[in-house]
């Protein structure tokens, strides 16, 4: 990383910070406890958040469409949420129910809310599945690897790829290069769904 370029951590961990500010002004775990179990979920729950995104799944014993409405409409009430938006994937491979929330920052910034709301007994995979393994797989070096890789990527010096390859590519694959990752990832596919957890 050269001197003058902003520190990727400093940068992930206001991330975090904002985002968790924005749960809590949202009260979204409060709002969707009354119908299930919220777990934080993807970059801010693994502390690897660069873009203004949360992600958030919901288990319940039974995903419920007037449920989540309950919830946006609550949430839309505040001056700070622009748009609300649901779809109906009971049927399809992720068997459960989407939710969207964007939300408009103090400081401007777009923030991109999804929750999944899931059954207790869904058969996966699910996010909630990924947190702690990965977690627990980072090291400082491979923490700062990925962000890195992040920062490139949203400022387009490599091509955008999931999240989830970047992992795979840095913690198995043991890779330190951008200029390598397409290439990683197209020698190693996965499926949509993945089950993939740290080797």
């Amino acid at each position: 990383m050269s001197p003058e370029a902003p520190d990727v951590l400093e940068q992930s961990r206001e991330r975090v910070r904002q985002a968790h500010e924005i749960l809590g002004r949202l009260r979204l775990f409060e709002r969707w406890q009354e119908f299930g179990s919220p777990v934080l979920v993807g970059a801010v729950a693994c502390e690897l958040a660069l873009a203004p995104d949360i992600d958030v799944e919901i288990y319940c014993d039974t995903p419920r469409i007037e449920d989540g409405f309950t919830v946006l409409r609550d949430c839309a009430m505040l001056d700070e949420v622009r748009k609300a938006r649901f779809g109906n994937h009971l049927d399809d491979a992720d068997e459960g129910l989407y939710w969207r929330l964007d939300y408009r920052a103090a400081d401007g910034t777009d923030w991109k809310i999804d929750m999944w709301a899931l059954a207790r007994d869904h058969p996966g995979p699910c996010a909630a599945q990924l947190v702690r393994p990965l977690r627990d797989a980072l090291t400082p070096e491979t923490r700062r690897t990925i962000l890195e890789l992040k920062s490139l990527m949203q400022r387009g010096a490599i091509p955008r790829c999931p999240s989830i390859d970047i992992y795979r590519a840095v913690i198995d694959g043991g890779l330190r290069s951008g200029s390598d990752l397409s290439e990683w990832v197209a020698a190693h596919p996965r499926n949509d769904l993945t089950f993939w957890q740290p080797g």
